[in-house]
């Protein structure tokens, strides 16, 4: 049994002071006011205290990507991620062909117990998607649904995909949709030029979530001067869809972000870094090359090489968290976005709360929002 003490808890949207974490192994059996609780205590510092960061949506860090498909990177990536209070952490591959796909499903099986951080399983994003809307994904990798192939990975992989990610329109009869949700996988909106009837016959299937908001997410058309929503409005207008906000404070400026969140509640919102390789340890003017899509890193984020659009940002989940909170919001708020919210989205029962009953996994932070690590 352990006692955690001297800490300003965090979670379900308040703060709390005067109470210590009581846990026995890896679970918090209870939360009692200080005066209540004797022992010997491990002091917090008088630092917060939050359920462990949940990062929903993260290509790699440190030099690293997931796609690279061997247990070094997958081990690397995670380690700068949880220096910077990750916890829990869904490694995410772009669009890519198939026995790359196999390759990193088959590494992530074989080293999600050896990783400094929880992985429950893979996020897919793509390769279905639509070519106008591909941003920072490989053009000649962006293909059609093709059902052989996602039959495949479903009958081999299920137990490691966590979630996958397409655009809707090429899924007209929802098939792919609901063989994907059959096995129990998550499945989201993105990189794609849907209009509202595309998105709401996909939601209906059980499709309740979209990826990076206003990243590659396609807004009002008109055709023959009749106006036609996007993904965008759809989001806002489909009170339980769930949307991610990458808050690197590149992608999405602080006002547009406090919109999402003053539109969609904290609820619907989570808040995801989309880092690159370069997360974590990106250095302005470096240029990396060798790979599918060039990027160079500038003005604090991932641009393409021809500063067209972004490929993805150098963020990390305290740069999420000071983000969110420069934008108005409470650190409470902040908090709730990138652990229950999450935990929501992905089936999490036990993870996002610092509750009785809950997983004693944590995140220490002091007053300036910087990581604090606390053998605990």
């Amino acid at each position: 049994m352990k006692i955690l003490t001297n800490g300003k808890i965090v979670s379900e949207g308040k703060t709390l002071e005067g109470y210590d974490i009581i846990t026995d192994g890896d679970k918090i059996i209870e939360i009692k006011t200080t005066a209540d609780v004797s022992g010997e205590k491990t002091d917090l510092g008088g630092n917060y205290i939050a359920p462990g960061f949940i990062e929903i949506h993260c290509h790699g860090g440190g030099g690293y990507e997931f796609i690279d498909a061997t247990p070094e990177a997958f081990k690397k990536a995670c380690e700068v991620h949880a220096a910077h209070g990750t916890r829990v952490i869904y490694p995410t591959i772009s669009a890519t062909d198939y026995d790359t796909m196999v390759r990193v499903l088959q590494t992530a099986r074989e080293v999600k117990n050896n990783c400094a951080l929880e992985i429950p399983g893979v996020h897919l994003e793509g390769p279905y998607f639509a070519l106008e809307m591909c941003g920072g994904q490989a053009p000649g990798i962006v293909r059609d649904i093709d059902r052989d192939e996602y039959t495949t990975l479903l009958e081999e992989y299920s137990d490691i995909i966590a979630r996958w990610d397409y655009a809707p329109e090429k899924d007209k009869d929802n098939t792919f949709l609901k063989a994907v949700t059959d096995k129990g996988i998550l499945v989201a909106t993105a990189h794609s030029s849907a209009e509202y009837d595309d998105v709401l016959r996909a939601y209906e299937g059980g499709n309740r979530l979209v990826t990076h908001l206003y990243s590659c997410t396609s807004t009002i058309t008109r055709h023959q001067g009749f106006r036609h929503l996007g993904i965008v409005e759809s989001a806002y207008l489909l009170d339980d869809m769930y949307v991610e906000a990458i808050a690197d404070g590149c992608h999405l400026p602080l006002d547009l972000l406090k919109m999402i969140i003053k539109l969609k509640g904290t609820d619907r919102v989570c808040l995801i870094t989309d880092a690159l390789r370069p997360g974590g340890i990106g250095k302005e003017g470096k240029e990396y090359t060798n790979c599918p899509v060039p990027f160079v890193i500038e003005d604090g984020v991932a641009k393409l090489l021809d500063r067209s659009a972004f490929a993805g940002s150098i963020a990390t989940s305290d740069i999420l968290l000071k983000t969110a909170v420069k934008s108005g919001c409470s650190i409470a708020d902040a908090v709730k976005m990138m652990t229950e919210t999450p935990a929501k989205v992905m089936g999490l029962k036990t993870k996002g709360k610092i509750a009785v009953g809950f997983d004693a996994q944590f995140t220490v932070f002091d007053e300036n929002l910087d990581i604090v690590n606390i053998e605990m």
